[in-house]
């Protein structure tokens, strides 16, 4: 598929150039032109982008010779930018609103830092204020975050991920915007580790839970997309068949854990349908030549995937993928399962694979994945994991649909064309 050439040369600039309603878009898309009204070098590492509504950037600098993160946000509603910063100043943030160009009054961004973060604010007070000793962790000298931490990632209005000191080994902690889900929750966990799951021991309280604070002690050295060595992909594929094992039915995981995880198979694939449909849409809207392309994925996967939904459904983690995986030595352990839900099994194989496959590109192969994902299934089929391959190349396609966007909203300098690779194999895969 092949977007115009002025699409490819600067899809950002084409991109601003529809969206009136966003005039301050270039400069929140554009690296020079930020660190100009910034008055600082910063790079920007993530965007949120709704069309003609809003655009929300993380970005990084560096600040006493380490990394610092902060926002910068944009309004079709100026007046709203007012009124956050006019609340934030009345709490003592540091909220600024900037005027790229002084003739255009609507012309409005605000910027800030994370403990700035209009929806994580509330949560990382009262981690400042309760949590941080909760988790047995120091005080920082003025910053509201934990003494010697770092942050590993930032997204805006979403979450911020740190790596603090303890006393005792360093600390991964996630400060999230809404409390955690029901995956997240202590019996959940215990009853994944009672069936062999191997997971990492969680910190913290229901407290710091209901607060969307979680916690564990760093651990391993990486996780499974920075080894060659694909026997530890061997050993995940054996973990996730112990995680689809689990009985779903009669006294429950899903019972164990909380009623919200038995959604019933219509629900489910609501949600599906609306994911489908909402990247279609958004595709459509950062690049308009690829609207038919989405449109038929969309309803072929539509029709793939809600054909196959009457098969058995297992406890699935609902967000499967090397980066998922945490290896130390030969073991391993699988995080982040605040998206586990009943599913089907080929789900979490095909995001697996799908993943993969975005760091293999060009390397052309019949069915979804790499040798990761072969060796993951070898180690799920000798585990008691059983999958239809046609199923797992449809739910690789559904995920590389989805992270067609990705590209985008990572700041890929040619985010254009890396839509147009998640595109083409997402067709290939259902083809």
């Amino acid at each position: 598929m092949n977007a115009s050439h002025s699409e490819f040369k600067n899809p950002d600039r084409s991109l601003a150039g529809r969206d009136d309603a966003l005039p301050g878009l270039p400069y929140l898309l554009d690296d020079a032109r930020l660190s100009s009204l910034l008055g600082e070098t910063v790079r920007v590492t993530r965007v949120r982008y709704k069309p003609r509504t809003s655009l929300l950037v993380a970005f990084r600098r560096i600040r006493n010779g380490s990394f610092d993160y902060g926002w910068a946000h944009t309004l079709s509603s100026p007046a709203k930018l007012l009124r956050r910063e006019s609340t934030s100043r009345s709490r003592g943030g540091n909220v600024r609103i900037l005027r790229p160009d002084p003739r255009q009054d609507d012309m409005l961004v605000a910027v800030g830092g994370t403990a700035d973060d209009w929806a994580l604010h509330k949560n990382l007070l009262w981690l400042y204020e309760h949590g941080i000793e909760r988790l047995g962790l120091h005080y920082g000298p003025d910053t509201g975050l934990p003494a010697g931490s770092s942050v590993l990632r930032y997204k805006p209005e979403r979450r911020l991920v740190l790596l603090a000191s303890s006393t005792a080994a360093p600390v991964v902690l996630k400060a999230a915007a809404k409390p955690a889900s029901p995956g997240q929750q202590a019996h959940f966990l215990d009853r994944l580790r009672l069936h062999g799951v191997p997971l990492l021991p969680q910190l913290g309280d229901t407290e710091c839970l209901a607060n969307g604070i979680s916690a564990c002690v760093a651990w391993g050295g990486g996780d499974l997309t920075e080894f060659d060595d694909d026997s530890r992909a061997f050993t995940a594929g054996e973990a996730l068949a112990r995680l689809h094992g689990i009985p779903i039915t009669g006294r429950t995981v899903a019972e164990a854990a909380d009623s919200s995880l038995q959604d019933g198979a219509g629900s489910w694939l609501a949600q599906v349908t609306a994911q489908l449909k909402a990247t279609r849409s958004m595709v459509s809207s950062l690049v308009p030549a690829y609207e038919e392309p989405a449109r038929c994925i969309e309803a072929e996967l539509g029709f793939l995937l809600l054909e196959g939904a009457g098969s058995g459904r297992v406890l699935v983690h609902g967000d499967f993928s090397p980066d998922q995986v945490l290896v130390g030595g030969s073991e391993v352990r699988l995080i982040d399962f605040d998206r586990a839900r009943p599913g089907m099994a080929e789900a979490d194989l095909g995001s697996f694979a799908a993943v993969e496959e975005t760091v293999l590109p060009g390397w052309e192969r019949a069915h979804a994945g790499g040798p990761k994902t072969a060796r993951l299934i070898e180690g799920y089929v000798g585990a008691g994991g059983r999958f239809s391959q046609t199923a797992v190349d449809a739910w690789a396609a559904f995920r590389l649909f989805n992270n067609s966007v990705e590209p985008f909203r990572n700041r890929s300098p040619e985010w254009a064309a890396g839509m147009s690779w998640h595109l083409n194999r997402a067709m290939e895969l259902i083809s």
